[in-house]
């Protein structure tokens, strides 16, 4: 892949923000600085959904600024950051909702509810408010990032995250911002929530012998894998660096959607052909294909497996609300059944989570860790997890409007059953 340009890099990443609906038209602002010590920033008062590599501009070691626009008025307090962190080399400024309500409150959220957000996004401290574009905003988050802050919290203001590059950048920024919101919504439906201790978020995987050969055959599956991962992404139920599709081949063999890929643009050559403790030559797949790998030895119906973690759902995983499917018809013929299972069970007795899953109870919810659904096709399963969003979404609402919950009664669910032969 052809490697882009700081201002390629910069507008390509804005995009994105703007169209994942996590900046506004004129909010926001990225940076990278370069080998020779030159600024790269998006610039002030340009439609932000829009830009284009000459729509960056420059600011070089003496201060001479290039470019057909103004740079973002916030440029001072990205030069502060690289004057105090040269490690760092990407700057990231935007202002979604979940992560300004924290702003607003002048608090972090909680990076310690599900794994890698607290080894991805670092510490996570406060700066003080000042007024955007002044030199004293720069030196109180400068102050920060000299702490040792990667990410920081910018009171009444937003969120600023820097890193060795634009793409490690941005994937700290949606990581932090679904933590954000799983918080946020978890303490909608419930007082009660669950903390991981540092011991608990060091999570061990199986690894994988590289030496298996790409199977020709498996083409169009491979192909069904990348358009529902960008589907999920696309619909924010995947970040880019966050969820997996693992689907049972007619070889014997599992395809899996990798770790460390982009999920926004993967390649058909990306996913991952996994048989027992082969894989193919350099390739990594999902932390989760051995337990998918184990469900689909002991259920012949079970043909793929998602496993995400979405904003919605996962506040019932990170607390003590519980999820019931029995909200409306639709909702219920889909989702069925749900079970239930403690932080760490995947690792530690993964033929728990094998014996309860089926066609009857598809959707696992597995405290602080993820959502694992089973379908009979990535369409199946994707739709599983879809609707379950958004019944999950359907409840914070309705607590939210501070009355109860009507569930389908027993009986009328019997009806259902008997109607749709389930």
């Amino acid at each position: 892949m052809k490697k882009l340009t700081p201002a390629e890099e910069i507008a390509a990443f804005m995009t994105r923000l703007y169209d994942n609906s996590m900046t506004t038209t004129s909010g926001g602002n990225l940076s990278v600085m370069d080998d020779n010590g030159t600024l790269w920033i998006s610039p002030s008062g340009v439609d932000k959904a829009h830009l284009r590599a000459d729509d960056i501009m420059s600011v070089d070691k003496n201060g001479n600024i290039k470019g057909k626009h103004k740079p973002s008025t916030e440029y001072p307090f990205h030069l502060a950051i690289y004057k105090a962190r040269p490690d760092i080399k990407a700057v990231l400024h935007a202002h979604p909702s979940a992560l300004v309500a924290y702003s607003l409150a002048r608090k972090v959220p909680n990076t310690m509810i599900i794994p890698e957000v607290a080894k991805r996004c670092g510490k996570v401290m406060v700066a003080k408010y000042a007024i955007p574009g002044s030199a004293l905003l720069g030196s109180y988050i400068a102050e920060k990032f000299t702490a040792g802050a990667d990410t920081v919290i910018l009171e009444n203001h937003g969120v600023v995250l820097g890193s060795e590059n634009m793409q490690n950048t941005y994937e700290m920024f949606e990581m932090l911002d679904f933590c954000a919101r799983i918080e946020a919504n978890a303490k909608t439906l419930c007082a009660n929530m669950r903390t991981l201790t540092k011991e608990q978020l060091d999570i061990k995987y199986p690894v994988y012998t590289d030496s298996l050969v790409s199977d020709n055959d498996d083409s169009h599956l491979r192909h069904e894998l990348v358009e529902f991962s960008a589907r999920c992404y696309g619909h924010r139920l995947f970040t880019a660096s966050q969820g997996a599709f693992i689907c049972r081949t007619e070889g014997g063999s599992v395809l899996a959607t990798p770790e460390n890929r982009d999920r926004a643009v993967l390649k058909d050559s990306d996913i991952v052909r996994v048989k027992g403790n082969k894989c193919e030559h350099e390739k990594t797949p999902s932390v989760f294909t051995d337990i998918a790998n184990k469900i689909f030895g002991s259920h012949n119906d079970i043909k793929c497996i998602v496993v995400a973690r979405s904003p919605e759902a996962m506040a019932f995983a990170v607390s003590d609300a519980v999820f019931d499917s029995h909200l409306i018809p639709e909702g219920y013929i889909c989702l069925k059944n749900t079970v239930r299972h403690p932080y760490g069970t995947i690792q530690n007795t993964p033929q728990r989570i094998v014996d309860s899953i089926s066609m009857k109870s598809p959707i696992a919810i597995i405290e602080n860790d993820c959502i694992i659904v089973a379908g009979t096709s990535p369409l199946n399963a994707y739709d599983r997890l879809e609707v379950m969003e958004f019944g999950a979404l359907s409840i914070k609402y309705t607590i939210a409007m501070g009355t109860p919950i009507i569930k389908i009664s027993d009986d009328d669910i019997k009806d259902i059953e008997i109607t749709f032969g389930l």
